[in-house]
């Protein structure tokens, strides 16, 4: 493959304004062209702000009071994926390069521009792998919230490494649909969301200077150190008030009243779910916590109240697309019970 530039552009942002971590690199995929030269760019986020993926709808996702009272701004990213909490604890990667010079398939775009990440935290000692298409994940546990996509002519794939992460904060923020829920998907990140922090004392300058080594070393190309032109200057802060804006931050909301999520993923194994069915003339809402595919924990609510515990502990390890069949096979068990018990009085 021919490269019209030998070398790949570096834009370090250092730690910067939030609006420019996610503004930046908008706008070099939008002023892209094919003799354009494929760029990477590192930083940090001043500040704490929300992110939501481009296809979320934000008051499903996120709870706006909340938002609001801690002072988070919000923006919408046009590669999809799922919300994020950022703030200056994470180290961010950004691979901006021109569609014709990257595989076709989205797997084979992230395999080859996240080994760099991989080999970085294997160098610094950790036990790193690439899993479930886009994930890194240290001992098992993820490590770094990765997107990608197209836009305009560029293949863009977004990622970063925490080194501390606030579990409380990105809780509070979702607009869960029980208090079980939220507190089912803070335990989960906790124990499935792992950081730097946790494996060592790591300074991010010398972590980015390993990350960067190995983009060379995967690439096959030296990085080249440049600034932002005037135009991708201009062009970020144009996308910058574009992804703030009331008509783009709610530019999936449905009409009337928006319920809030029923699904969110914590790792690549891992899902927070909600549900709601009507048995019996009760108003049932279970929150479950879902490893591959298989209930790990249920909490139950009902209107009006019963004791769930029996059926918690009954639904530990069932495949998850089962339990409303055997919460239903348990009621009609009941109601036959019931019916039997009424005609042997009668005789």
């Amino acid at each position: 493959m021919i490269h019209p530039f030998t070398s790949i552009r570096l834009l370090n942002l250092g730690l910067t304004e939030s609006w420019r971590t996610q503004a930046v690199y908008h706008a070099v995929a939008e002023l892209m062209q094919a003799d354009s030269p494929d760029t990477i760019i590192i930083c940090q986020p001043q500040t704490p702000y929300l992110c939501l993926g481009y296809h979320q709808v934000y008051d499903a996702t996120f709870d706006r009071a909340e938002c609001e009272r801690r002072q988070l701004p919000v923006y919408r990213r046009k590669p999809g994926g799922g919300a994020t909490y950022l703030d200056a604890n994470q180290l961010f990667y950004q691979c901006v390069f021109h569609h014709s010079r990257v595989p076709v398939l989205l797997k084979d775009i992230y395999q080859r521009l996240l080994a760099a990440p991989v080999t970085a935290l294997r160098r610094l000692g950790l036990h790193a792998e690439l899993r479930d298409l886009n994930e890194v994940e240290v001992e098992g546990k993820r490590i770094a919230g990765i997107g990608g996509g197209r836009i305009g002519e560029a293949s863009v794939v977004v990622g970063n490494i925490l080194f501390d992460f606030d579990y409380e904060a990105m809780a509070r923020v979702w607009r869960a649909p029980s208090g079980a829920f939220r507190e089912l998907a803070l335990a989960a990140m906790k124990e499935r969301i792992a950081t730097l922090r946790q494996h060592g004392n790591f300074e991010m300058e010398k972590v980015g200077a390993v990350l960067l080594e190995e983009f060379e070393k995967a690439l096959g190309r030296p990085l080249r150190v440049d600034h932002l032109t005037a135009a991708e200057e201009d062009g970020a802060r144009n996308v910058a008030t574009l992804m703030a804006s009331a008509e783009y931050l709610n530019l999936h909301a449905e009409k009337g009243r928006v319920a809030p999520m029923e699904s969110l993923k914590i790792s690549a194994n891992t899902f927070i779910r909600a549900a709601e069915v009507q048995l019996n003339g009760r108003t049932i809402r279970v929150s479950f916590r879902v490893d591959d595919d298989r209930i790990a924990v249920a909490r139950f609510e009902s209107i009006p109240p019963q004791n769930w515990q029996k059926f918690e502990t009954a639904l530990r390890g069932m495949p998850f697309d089962e339990w409303e069949k055997f919460l239903g096979r348990f009621f009609r068990a009941a109601a036959t019970i019931q019916l039997s018990g009424l005609n042997i009085s009668r005789n």
